[in-house]
Formats: C-alpha cells, structure tokens, sequence
C-alpha cells in the first residue's frame, strides 16, 4: 500500500496530511474537490483513501457510499478508506454505514493516521494487487497485463476493444451511453456511434467466441452494458 489519496476541502489539512504521509513513505495524491476526487479514484488508482471535509460531513459520506455501490467509474469499490470527522459513536456509526474501513476522530494526530493505513495494509494483504484482476462470471481481466481470458483460455483483443470491455467491467450491470464510453475509452468529447457499434460488436463476436458470461449487450437507443 503505497499511493493514498487524500479528500480534504480545506488547504492547511491537506498540506499537514500529505506531509506526514510522505514522511512515512506514501505516495500522497490529494483532492480538495468532490468532482477532483472522483476524477482521481478513477483515474490515479490509489491504494487506500484518506478521507476528510469536502465542506461538509455529508458530501463526504456521499463520495464514500457512491464508490461503495460502484457507481465511480474506473473506481474500486473495496478500496481500503480511513475515514476522519467522528468525534463522537453516532458520527462513527454512519461512518461505518457508508462504507468506511477504519474511522477516526476529527484531527487526528500523524501517530494515528499511519497506524491505521498500516493496520488496514496487514488486513489486506496482497488486496492491491487482487483489485486490478477484474472478475465476472467466467471472464477475467488483467488490467495491469491488459489481458482477457474466459476459463484460463485468453481472449485476443485490440487496444480499443480491451479498453471497451475494462470501462464496462468496471461497472458491471450499468449502461453506459456512447458520449460516455466515448469520453472513458476514446477519451474525447465525440466519436461517430457508428465506430463505437462497429468496436462494441467485434468485442461481443471474439467474447461469445469464448464463452463468455455475462454478455456484452445493447440497449437500444441509450449504449452498452455487461451483464446477463
């Protein structure tokens, strides 16, 4: 466990937690934003979230349980979370509710913030590297390898098409619209949807080839999902 990401609204907090962290030999990736800090557990990848005031305790738990259920693309959903501002059982309990590992009280002294990222790294283990194998069904995803297999047998797939099919896994079961997929996958504002479909059917040819399940499938009208 090395990158942490750090979530706090206010600039003196964030600068004494990164500090610290650093001093103890994370790598800080920090946040100030709500839109900031879920551009970043997509995008960073972080092993662990500390997570503070992004204004108010209640933007803060919604961050949390919106990456609990998935709903942050690119996101891991079991990322470890230390989560700051209990000061007191019912504060605590709602932490936990929605999703936090460990929860501690509003500044919360270095001593203690580094014991907690080092008591979750001894309950995790190798969980760092289980959350970039992507598993669904009979399909796994090798998202460091970029690699795709069905039973052990892998899957021969292009750049765009690997991205395609690690953005919908991300999610599974969620739709994404085609200006989504174009922004997550082509990483741009537009692309022709007749490009998309042409990419999105190669992938659901070479899948259903392999016996995949669940399947790559089509909502009409709205874009894609993977599901059954």
């Amino acid at each position: 466990m090395r990158t942490i990401l750090i979530v706090e609204a206010g600039d003196q907090a964030l600068r004494t937690q990164g500090d610290e962290l650093l001093l103890d030999g994370y790598e800080p990736v920090t946040a100030q934003t709500d839109e900031h800090a879920r551009l970043k557990l997509g995008r960073a990848q972080p092993d662990a979230m500390l997570l503070g005031s992004l204004g108010s305790a209640a933007n803060g738990l919604a961050l949390l349980r919106d990456l609990r259920r998935g709903a942050i693309s690119r996101a891991d959903p079991r990322l470890p979370t230390v989560s700051i501002g209990a000061d007191s059982d019912h504060v605590a309990i709602r932490h936990y509710d929605a999703g936090a590992d460990i929860v501690l009280p509003t500044n919360p002294s270095p001593l203690l913030v580094s014991s907690a990222f080092a008591a979750l790294a001894a309950r995790t283990g190798g969980e760092a590297q289980r959350r970039r194998m992507l598993r669904l069904g009979s399909l796994t995803i090798d998202c460091d390898a970029r690699a795709a297999s069905c039973e052990g047998q892998p899957i021969p797939l292009t750049r765009l098409e690997f991205d395609l099919l690690q953005t919908l896994a991300h999610q599974p079961y969620t739709v994404f619209t085609r200006q989504q997929l174009a922004k997550e996958v082509w990483n741009t504002e537009y692309v022709a949807g007749r490009t998309i479909d042409s990419h999105a059917a190669r992938l659901r040819t070479k899948l259903n080839a392999a016996g995949v399940e669940p399947l790559l499938q089509t909502v009409r009208g709205v874009g894609y999902r993977l599901g059954r």
